[in-house]
């Protein structure tokens, strides 16, 4: 066997393969402002990814607890098989605070968050393991309305699985009701701007067709006169600045460069507008991107975060607890066990002002002094399960009233 029949045979490539390398030379969609834009390259625009950043903070501070409902009480389900995968590490190499915010970059840059439960069928889920969404063919609906997920693996291999292998987290924005709507796809011309706007100052910053000094010569000159005269003026006069050349014109040529002014252009204003269009795309305040053109108060502060919490963390915990309930519970786990994310640390508040709530909440009988003790991570006491109110009537925790 010869040398030239031992060597690799180059392999045509596959219509997965041509896709990938047209993205990754060209960046994705084309917008009008030129600038082509993808779930990746929208990442280089600051904005986004500091949106994409508080988002995936966020829901990595967020615990997530299994629950249990027995005769009307609840309370945490610690010895349930997924309390300690969805609280702790969900994997052998990830913990839960970066699996969840991945789990929020994916719906945020992409819609969709995919990952394969690793275990045997009809037994406990033993990992969840994250499948890129790039690398996902096809998501088809079949007629019975159950959902299929075409895989290509490393190897170039498709494999098909059915929707009981995986966990599918969607975003709260879809058309067809098995895939998320890409945001970022949907929203490329305004990230466009923001990058072609960036794009434009950092060339307008840098030499562009400004030289440093224009010398005029009243006879022609040769090509290599011309480059001699050059780099004489160049090694003379240059110095220390050496971004901007010299520009030598000859025969009484005349140039201009005509000057555009920022304040004119109104950079600043399209550069804001930009970025609140992106933090409304995200649902996140502009104070929390360290952007905006007020300080925010303290009162207008805590309405941020309020909002935040309603309005923009909220509805994805809740998308977040049905996707789990979906996915990875059994019809019978259903019925006793559900997932709860716990938010009650984005809404605390000073010192002052919790006490004063606690008090409150003990007062009404509302709470009682241990779940206040254990909002704040502090060993209960014994007689804190009392519930006690101003009066001197007590009354224990799951019995009725004493005297």
């Amino acid at each position: 066997m010869g040398i030239i029949s031992r060597l690799k045979r180059p392999q045509a490539m596959n219509s997965h393969q041509l896709q990938k390398l047209i993205i990754d030379t060209y960046g994705g969609g084309m917008t009008s402002s030129g600038i082509s834009v993808s779930s990746d390259t929208a990442l280089r625009l600051a904005t986004v990814q500091k949106c994409v950043r508080v988002r995936a903070a966020t829901m990595a501070s967020l615990p997530c607890h299994i629950m249990t409902k027995q005769g009307g009480m609840k309370e945490k389900a610690e010895d349930f098989y997924l309390y300690d995968k969805l609280l702790n590490q969900p994997n052998s190499w990830m913990t839960s605070a970066l699996f969840w915010s991945m789990v929020e970059a994916y719906v945020c840059l992409r819609g969709n968050f995919l990952a394969y439960k690793s275990g045997l069928p009809g037994r406990p889920i033993k990992e969840l393991i994250p499948i890129n969404w790039d690398k996902i063919e096809k998501v088809e609906q079949n007629e019975d309305y159950s959902v299929t997920y075409t895989i290509r693996l490393k190897n170039g291999e498709l494999k098909t699985l059915s929707q009981d292998q995986v966990m599918h987290i969607r975003g709260l924005l879809t058309l067809d009701g098995y895939t998320g709507v890409n945001p970022i796809q949907y929203s490329r011309e305004t990230i466009g701007l923001g990058l072609a706007s960036e794009k434009f100052l950092t060339k307008y910053f840098g030499r562009g067709l400004q030289p440093g000094a224009i010398v005029k010569h009243p006879l022609s000159l040769s090509a290599q006169g011309n480059a001699n005269l050059k780099a004489v003026l160049k090694e003379k006069y240059e110095a220390l600045k050496t971004d901007q050349n010299f520009m030598l014109l000859d025969e009484g040529m005349d140039i201009t460069f005509p000057t555009i002014k920022l304040v004119d252009a109104q950079y600043l204003e399209i550069m804001k507008m930009n970025e609140s269009d992106i933090c409304g795309l995200f649902r996140v305040p502009l104070m929390l991107i360290q952007s905006g053109d007020k300080t925010p108060t303290y009162a207008s502060a805590e309405q941020f975060m309020i909002n935040y919490s309603t309005m923009g963390v909220s509805p994805d915990c809740r998308n977040y607890e049905q996707s789990i309930r979906k996915d990875l519970l059994t019809e019978e786990e259903r019925k006793k066990y559900y997932a709860k994310f716990e938010m009650r640390g984005l809404l605390r508040g000073a010192f002052k002002d919790q006490m004063e709530g606690f008090a409150v909440a003990i007062d009404k009988e509302i709470m009682n002094p241990n779940e206040c003790r254990d909002v704040l991570d502090m060993n209960p006491y014994k007689g804190g399960d009392v519930y006690k109110t101003r009066t001197s009537t007590t009354k224990q925790q799951g019995q009725g009233v004493q005297e």
